[in-house]
């Protein structure tokens, strides 16, 4: 029968398409979830009924299972709590301090840069690897020499030398000659540098570096040095300054403007037994001459055992009849 046939050839149809129903066995149901214990229920805050992590913590503190955390529980918790706290405060003071401390090297570093900017731009380097000013040292010089500058204190030594006045023009003469000898009225002689030297050395003892000044004896080409600077006192522009040394020792000191400098006093005179030139070298007392020939021949004996070096021998015998700074003969 047709109609049997397509009827039945519907249901092959039907029956080849495959189920839809969500029922299917094939499908996994989900897990059912965990109830939670009746301990465990009295922490879940929320009622969502599960523990999160802040729940969880809170449950884990009570060992015993009352359902409640008790007032010991409390108190650690207090306590945990001002102990973070205070270890959080402490953090935040050191990293403030620290903040303030990068600043302060940071503005430092800044002035550091500004001043060695400066420092470059008002200083140089002589040919002697000494640094120095590009500008004079003061308006007053008139030779325009740029002033020596220190980062330490240095000690600075310069040659003395007998001179007299030249009554026409003022100006100093070097007493000393060509072969070393002195020639010139030692009554009117004194001890003088030059203006540019003494200069120098008024700048050196205003920055409280050691000065001293020597002296170079014609006689037998020995140096004595005697103490100038630090010293005590006021020096004078248009009058004799008197100052003292470390040692309490006492001298003069003229300026002579555009000249020389003068000096004179107990800090720059020889003791009794020491090499001079002239009585004016020795101090009160004392006068510059040759021992006597007693004196002389002993010297000469005590020369003589320098034999194992006999031009050491034949110095200091000739030495021995140099002039001295003795007692004065009645």
């Amino acid at each position: 029968d047709p109609e049997s046939s397509t009827i039945a050839t519907t249901m092959d149809i039907e029956s080849s398409i495959p189920s839809t129903n969500n029922n299917d066995a094939s499908t996994t149901p989900p897990p059912p979830l965990r109830k939670l214990s009746s301990t465990a229920e009295k922490y879940d805050i929320d009622g969502d009924g599960k523990l999160n992590d802040a729940e969880r913590a809170m449950r884990n503190m009570d060992k015993s299972n009352r359902g409640y955390i008790t007032n010991d529980k409390v108190y650690e918790m207090m306590q945990l709590q001002l102990k973070t706290q205070k270890e959080l405060f402490h953090t935040k003071r050191i990293t403030c301090v620290l903040l303030v401390l990068v600043v302060l090297l940071a503005l430092s570093n800044l002035g550091t840069s500004f001043a060695a900017a400066h420092l470059a731009k008002e200083t140089t380097v002589n040919t002697e690897s000494q640094l120095i000013t590009n500008k004079k040292s003061s308006p007053s010089d008139s030779d325009g020499e740029p002033e020596i500058l220190g980062t330490q204190s240095t000690d600075l030594s310069i040659e003395l030398s007998r001179t007299i006045e030249n009554a026409s023009d003022g100006r100093r003469i070097l007493c000393t000659r060509d072969d070393g000898q002195l020639d010139c009225n030692v009554e009117d002689s004194f001890l003088s540098i030059d203006w540019k030297t003494c200069r120098k050395m008024m700048r050196h003892c205003k920055r409280g570096n050691t000065v001293s000044v020597s002296r170079t004896w014609t006689s037998n080409g020995d140096t004595s040095r005697y103490n100038i600077c630090p010293y005590e006192g006021t020096i004078h522009k248009y009058r004799t300054s008197t100052l003292t040394n470390e040692r309490g020792e006492e001298f003069d000191l003229e300026l002579t403007h555009g000249e020389y400098c003068r000096l004179e006093g107990e800090a720059l005179v020889q003791s009794e037994g020491e090499v001079c030139d002239v009585s004016n070298d020795c101090a009160v007392g004392l006068g510059c001459r040759m021992e006597g020939e007693d004196e002389i021949e002993r010297c000469k004996i005590v020369c003589q055992r320098k034999r194992w070096a006999q031009r050491l021998a034949d110095e200091c015998k000739v030495d021995c009849a140099n002039t001295k700074c003795l007692p004065e003969i009645e």
